[in-house]
């Protein structure tokens, strides 16, 4: 028996996700929104979607933001959402894996609902790195890398993220052939799924300098005029700052069926897996510095040894493309060193469609091309911090609903989610399938 006198015969056999809000906006340095404010706004709205209150949820997993920090992050989430009551105790759980955290987070909510007797879990994460002055987000995002210096050789350079992503580009093009075109491509790729969310930034911005009925899409020469940010990355090729906060609310099929809220086809959580490797890039790069790899080989085999083929949805954190790279070898999308290759013949197959609107939209129907990132990733869709891979979950969650207007992948059945956070450093995959 639990406190409260919950009885629980038994492990819940699935957990379900049954909420899912996200909101992305562009930054606004006059007036910027706070981390909290955002963080409320989809709390509130997860949970009447789920059809449940604040009393429904025992426990909160926080991943930690930028702009915002607050000493033990979800204790200071719940204090504000309320969700201290004297009637129930609560589990707080702050995780911080980088990028990877929404992920980390997911697993960890899993768990709690498995292994803790918990009923339902909710995962907040928020930032405003959209409204943060340039240089105080640049000085933000080197401070922890520039500490490392002493252990090193080479010199940390700044901007370091970038400096550290550039580092291992260059390792890829030379051990592998990768080309700086394929690279490029994956932000044309990206954008062609970004056109289709009014609420991508890509979106917003391309809005204003398109004719009406055009298929909106970042051209390959536009990629190779965008101003170098380091030898092997352009200004495109970073993941856009935004604003912006997601939740979701996750609970055991007991839990919902005793609610009579349980319903066949709600996304569930089959399996999952994580790696970490070093902080930064090493002075001398080889394969053991990966760790995305072994979190793929973990969540396939953890989900019933499933494989690439499997899946029909693959939500890839992608902050600079040598990671989306990298993410699609591992997925097993294309095989070990391929992953430009198979970037390039996918371009290839959008540009053979292109200019026709028709064909274009057939393309995208077709359950073979690009499916990865339908709401455009962090290069185009936008990229408030460690918030981004909550976009992947949210991604995922409404394809395998059917609800992805615009971009729905016919028959989504399953769904594999991936963040990566430093560079490289913790890599964190989740994969969901329709319940029966």
């Amino acid at each position: 028996m639990l406190p409260g006198g919950r009885i629980v015969a038994g492990l819940p056999r699935q957990v379900c996700i049954v909420g899912s809000q996200a909101l992305i906006q562009t930054g606004n340095a006059s007036n910027p929104p706070t981390t909290t404010s955002l963080i409320k706004t989809v709390v509130n709205r997860a949970l009447a979607e789920a059809k449940m209150e604040a009393r429904d949820v025992d426990g909160l997993i926080a991943v930690p933001s930028l702009t915002d920090k607050h000493f033990m992050e979800a204790h200071y989430q719940a204090s504000n959402l309320g969700l201290f009551l004297d009637d129930r105790p609560i589990q707080l759980r702050t995780i911080d894996t980088g990028g990877a955290g929404p992920v980390t987070a997911l697993l960890e909510a899993v768990r709690m609902i498995k292994y803790e007797a918990l009923e339902v879990v909710a995962i907040v994460a928020g930032d405003c790195v959209g409204s943060m002055d340039g240089n105080e987000f640049l000085g933000k995002a080197d401070d922890i890398f520039f500490k490392m210096q002493p252990l090193r050789q080479k010199i940390v350079r700044s901007p370091a993220i970038p400096h550290g992503y550039d580092m291992v580009t260059k390792y890829q093009m030379d051990q592998w052939g990768l080309t700086r075109d394929q690279l490029r491509m994956a932000v044309s790729l990206q954008s062609l799924h970004a056109g289709l969310r009014a609420d991508s930034l890509f979106y917003q911005k391309a809005k204003t300098k398109s004719d009406q009925g055009c298929v909106l899409y970042t051209h390959l020469d536009e990629v190779r005029r965008a101003p170098e940010v380091t030898p092997n990355i352009s200004l495109l090729e970073c993941a856009r700052r935004a604003d912006g906060a997601a939740c979701f609310i996750l609970a055991s099929n007991r839990f919902l069926k005793r609610k009579r809220l349980y319903r066949s086809g709600i996304p569930v959580v089959i399996g999952g897996g994580e790696a970490s490797g070093p902080l930064y890039p090493p002075d001398d790069i080889d394969e053991t510095m990966f760790s995305c790899e072994a979190a793929m080989s973990y969540a396939y085999a953890q989900a019933g040894n499933l494989s690439s083929k499997d899946i029909d949805f693959f939500g890839l954190y992608d902050c600079f493309p040598i990671c989306l790279v990298r993410a699609l070898e591992a997925a097993g999308l294309c095989d070990k060193g391929q992953g430009g290759v198979y970037l390039e013949s996918q371009y290839n197959r959008l540009k053979e469609a292109l200019p026709c609107v028709r064909t274009v939209k057939a393309l995208l129907r077709d359950p073979t091309f690009f499916p990865v990132n339908t709401h455009g990733g962090l290069l185009c869709f936008g990229a408030p911090w460690e918030v981004p891979a909550m976009y992947n979950i949210y991604e995922a969650v409404h394809q395998l609903r059917g609800n992805a207007q615009g971009r729905q992948i016919d028959n989504c059945r399953r769904a594999l989610v991936y963040g990566n956070g430093g560079v490289f450093s913790a890599s964190a995959v989740a994969i969901m399938s329709k319940s029966l």
